[in-house]
């Protein structure tokens, strides 16, 4: 997809937006979201651009819309699906943002066509999944799921990580032998 339009959630310092520059991605990140001031001050310092700074549970489906973005980017907290979060899942209010996100799809009048997650192992056996997966479905993604070592790809580092792709249909997986 030429000049994809990008927007990235939770943008931390910037690790989604230079992993589509270092893969030699064509596409442009039209908005990063985080409501870290720091990690915003770091995002602006390597891209020039400060990511909107506010609640993620205020956006509605026309905002979302108005940016015309073909791809979402999603690294949201993790800390609702770890022993030391307590794994409250949807029930933490860290995943609220998260949640809404998925649910404005069901709204949009120009729903995306790519999203990308990653979260922490334990993501998977979530309520929270259950329910983004369920929206994806139901609003015609095609979705594939990893969970992944950055070791698998030669980076000194052994935490393993999940990672959902979805496609919404006409577009799909190709199907390998």
């Amino acid at each position: 997809m030429e000049d994809s339009r990008v927007l990235e959630f939770y943008n931390g310092i910037s690790g989604m937006r230079y992993s589509l520059i270092k893969a030699g991605v064509d596409a442009q990140v039209v908005e990063a979201f985080d409501i870290n001031d720091t990690t915003n001050d770091v995002y602006d310092h390597n891209f020039g651009h400060r990511p909107f700074q506010g609640n993620i549970q205020s956006l509605t489906a026309a905002d979302l819309d108005n940016y015309r973005a073909h791809a979402r980017l999603l690294s949201p907290p993790c800390q609702p699906y770890t022993r030391q979060g307590l794994q409250k899942y949807s029930g933490d209010a860290r995943a609220f943002s998260f949640l809404k996100i998925f649910e404005l799809i069901l709204d949009a009048l120009q729903p995306p066509l790519i999203l990308f997650v990653e979260n922490v192992v334990g993501f998977e056996t979530s309520d929270t999944h259950e329910k983004m997966i369920e929206i994806l479905t139901t609003t015609g993604f095609a979705t594939q799921e990893f969970i992944l070592s950055p070791l698998q790809f030669g980076v000194p580092y052994a935490r393993p990580r999940y990672f959902c792709l979805a496609k919404r249909k006409p577009l799909s997986f190709q199907r390998l032998l």
